[in-house]
């Protein structure tokens, strides 16, 4: 799935046309068991889940497409325990944000559901919802679903990805405050809900990817620059930035679209086009720009904490809309170690280990 632009610019005067499709609920945030826990891999038996490689303590969330709606479902890696989360009584004490009245996030609200990404500490999920036109916000969800509050401004626009700390105590997010400039960085940080812009100058774009270093001080970020010399593949530049001081070391240029930068800054996953137009993920150490091939025909990925494994979804052969997830280890090529049980109605996944 690319890395675009979810929503446009709250408009100032948001209580017109766009609360005319915002009903509040005054129910309690829950989760509610699905009617089923079987496989949702079209074609395939119940019998299914016994082919997937993951231990059971495994959790993934899955949104999913359900007629003109999509919905968030958390579940066992093996498909038990499958439950939907409800967005009822979203909870949101960001300074200067529309309150509950004025901009509810509700499941009549809710236009899209557009990113979603555990915490390495797995107690909650971060989201980006569209609760209405022209709006976009991240909420955490917590692991049982039966906790959710807004942590980003909700008058903006926000794009791309979302990305935690390693001690899941702050998140980062790529949001523009003005709708004729470039995005950059913004962080919350957890707890206080305090928001705090990272980068200056629109650096990000929606096409860009971020990763907290272990240390949880820097950001290490790529920058778009535009395409190569052939037009076919994109050329990024690596950047880090002291989230104290604000000052950004710029670094090595990359060719290909940034799925994920290793914690530790030196090396990144990329999905680059070759010459018969197919999208190969590559792991690219950034010193060198030399890669290694690990999978083809890759739609996107995200690097799972611990930066052994990715998740990586891969379009339909015959050219279908569905996607199928599986989780690969990012050291050698061709290796699969589990497929997930995600029907053709997912439109993204987020996956987390129990051995985090």
């Amino acid at each position: 799935m690319p890395r675009v632009a979810y929503s446009r610019r709250a408009s100032r005067g948001i209580t017109g046309r766009a609360l005319a499709l915002c009903t509040a609920l005054p129910l309690a945030a829950c989760s509610e068991p699905s009617t089923s826990v079987a496989s949702n891999v079209p074609g395939k038996a119940s019998s299914a889940l016994e082919e997937i490689v993951s231990p059971r303590g495994d959790r993934l969330a899955t949104i999913e497409q359900e007629g003109a709606k999509e919905v968030l479902y958390l579940q066992n890696a093996d498909g038990s325990n499958r439950a939907r989360v409800y967005f009822r009584n979203v909870h949101d004490h960001v300074d200067g944000n529309y309150s509950s009245s004025v901009l509810p996030v509700t499941d009549e609200s809710i236009l899209a559901i557009r990113r979603a990404k555990w915490s390495p500490d797995g107690q909650s999920l971060a989201v980006i919802v569209v609760p209405a036109i022209d709006v976009a916000e991240v909420v955490l969800v917590s692991a049982d679903g039966h906790d959710l509050r807004t942590v980003s401004s909700n008058r903006q626009y926000l794009f791309g990805d979302i990305e935690w700390s390693p001690d899941s105590r702050r998140i980062a997010y790529v949001m523009t405050t003005n709708p004729f400039t470039r995005p950059d960085l913004f962080m919350t940080d957890l707890g206080p809900d305090r928001v705090k812009r990272v980068t200056t100058g629109g650096m990000v774009t929606g096409f860009d990817t971020f990763r907290f270093d272990p240390t949880g001080q820097r950001i290490n970020f790529t920058s778009r620059l535009g395409f190569t010399e052939d037009g076919v593949n994109g050329l990024f530049r690596l950047a880090s930035v002291d989230l104290t001081t604000g000052v950004v070391e710029q670094k090595e240029t990359m060719v290909g679209e940034p799925q994920g930068i290793a914690r530790d800054g030196s090396w990144a996953l990329l999905i680059r086009r070759t010459a018969d137009n197919v999208r190969e993920l590559v792991r690219v150490p950034l010193t060198t720009g030399a890669g290694t091939v690990l999978a083809a025909g890759v739609t996107s990925a995200v690097l799972l904490e611990g930066d052994g494994e990715a998740l990586v979804a891969s379009g339909d052969p015959s050219g279908g809309a569905a996607q199928t997830f599986r989780i690969v280890g990012v050291s050698a090529p061709r290796d699969v170690r589990a497929t997930l049980p995600t029907g053709a109605n997912v439109n993204w996944a987020a996956f987390l280990r129990s051995s985090r």
